[in-house]
């Protein structure tokens, strides 16, 4: 008669413990990473978002100045509307807001317009600054882009 031996496992060795472990720890390292470029990410957009909001506010005072003719001939550098030239405390971020007024005369129609360019800008969770601007030409009553 043939007689088997069997041996048997009672479990895995060390290395094969650490070997799990190594890769369990990896892909947690490797979520917890992704969630934090989310993150910032979503960070980021947040302040573009409440840039553009800012600046589309103030494009808007300054249409409604055109309306009248003190509203329009006040509007000057960083002057001009209720929302003023400066720091802007908006949602959780601080926005730096400004802007240029040039004074120009359209040859053909001899009348007075004014280009008005809008500056925001900010600082990031990283310290770099960022800026978004816009260009507009004012004329009494008219505003165009």
């Amino acid at each position: 008669m043939h007689l088997r031996h069997y041996t048997l496992q009672q479990g895995g060795c060390l290395l094969e413990v650490m070997i799990c472990l190594f890769m369990l720890t990896t892909a947690i390292f490797g979520i917890t990473g992704l969630k934090l470029t989310q993150a910032q990410i979503v960070l980021q957009q947040s302040q573009y978002t409440t840039a553009w909001a800012l600046m589309e506010y103030k494009l808007n005072e300054l249409r409604y100045l055109t309306d009248s003719i003190n509203g329009f001939t006040s509007l000057s550098t960083n002057v001009g509307g209720s929302m003023s030239a400066g720091k802007i405390q908006y949602d959780q971020h601080q926005f730096n807001l400004s802007w240029q007024v040039t004074s120009l005369t359209a040859l053909t129609t001899s009348s007075l317009l004014k280009e008005v360019e809008i500056k925001i800008n900010w600082l990031d969770k990283t310290n770099v600054t960022q800026m978004i601007s816009s260009n507009t030409t004012l004329n009494r009553d008219i505003i165009s882009r």
